[in-house]
């Protein structure tokens, strides 16, 4: 598989886990937030597993970060119930991807 397209499926799995990782904090129903944290685990381990098949320039972190970033916005949707500041979800990216990546 190519890059490009790598880069897409990452901004997927780190999309969903930056949702994960908002539910858990800020969510309104905390039956579920050790489900939702075991599913953090699964993805990352995902992610981390394919973020492995390449080496990482600033410019192809760049758009890992942006692929994330739209994945996240159309995911979080969903969650209407769910209230938290826009800057968690940038900073909980920007932690991820360099945990991700920078290793």
């Amino acid at each position: 598989m190519g890059k490009n397209k790598i880069i897409k499926i990452l901004g997927n799995i780190l999309g969903n886990v930056i949702v994960h990782k908002i539910l858990v904090r800020y969510t309104n129903k905390p039956e579920s937030v050790h489900y939702i944290a075991e599913e953090i685990g699964t993805y990352r381990e995902n992610a981390l597993e394919i973020a492995q098949e390449f080496n990482w320039n600033m410019k192809d972190k760049d758009k890992i970060k942006q692929e994330t970033l739209k994945n996240f916005k159309k995911r979080i949707k969903k969650y209407k119930d769910v209230k938290f500041p826009i800057s968690d979800a940038t900073k909980l990216i920007d932690e991820t991807i360099k945990e991700l990546l920078f290793q």
